[in-house]
């Protein structure tokens, strides 16, 4: 009994020790290509800060994908063994594509039917309420348009990507309503005033940072 006991205890060491030593190897072999992994994972993440999803969605939707399958194949599928080169290459395919695009894309596109010699008004977040440091630019298209007794506009109202489309969207008719309300009450006929929101829709610049979200929140003249 007591011969078969310690045997018994040996083999359990036995197998314990096997399976810690796996399980080190297992570590060892990621932390061997970790690096790589976490490389992609952080260019993806500076991408999608700077607006990899719309200027690039094609070549941003593959990088992200051969990271998810890179990841599995050298964390789950292969875990004693470098990732499959070939795997590895289409990875590298995937975001030198990705570089590429992003750096001949623009960071902001705006239509030429949406350039207008009146000034954008800039709001707050969450508010519709005209600023104190917006009234000069206000007077100044007051006085553009008294100037110009036939030109008609459109106020645009925009806002950044925080919030639901829906209430984006009340918020930007908010903001063009203040701004035509201003216009009239300085002496602008309202016929020639026609208001619209795009919410978060038509942002003006790509990113995800208050530098970027305070030029997202504006109404925009724009001549008819």
């Amino acid at each position: 009994m007591d011969g078969s006991s310690k045997t018994g205890r040996r083999f359990q060491l036995a197998l314990i020790c096997a399976s810690v030593a796996l399980m080190i190897a297992g570590c060892a072999t990621t932390a061997s290509y970790r690096p790589e992994v976490d490389s992609m994972r952080a260019f993806l993440t500076e991408a999608k800060a700077v607006g990899a999803e719309t200027r690039a969605p094609e070549q941003f939707a593959a990088a992200e994908a051969c990271l998810d399958w890179f990841t599995h194949e050298a964390t789950e599928f292969s875990p004693f063994a470098d990732p499959d080169a070939r795997i590895r290459g289409k990875c590298q395919a995937a975001f030198t594509a990705l570089r590429n695009k992003m750096a001949a894309a623009p960071v902001a596109r705006i239509p030429a039917e949406a350039v207008s010699p009146l000034k954008d008004i800039f709001f707050d977040f969450d508010k519709s309420s005209i600023r104190a440091d917006v009234k000069k630019s206000l007077i100044e298209n007051v006085q553009w348009l008294k100037a110009h007794p036939t030109a008609s506009i459109i106020i645009e109202g925009h806002c950044d990507e925080r919030g639901t489309g829906e209430y984006n969207l009340a918020l930007g008719q908010r903001r063009a309503k203040s701004v035509a309300n201003y216009l009239v009450a300085a002496g602008i006929d309202a016929k020639r005033i026609k208001m619209i929101s795009y919410g978060k829709e038509r942002p003006f610049a790509t990113g995800h940072d208050e530098s970027t979200r305070k030029l997202n929140r504006r109404a925009h003249l724009v001549l008819q």
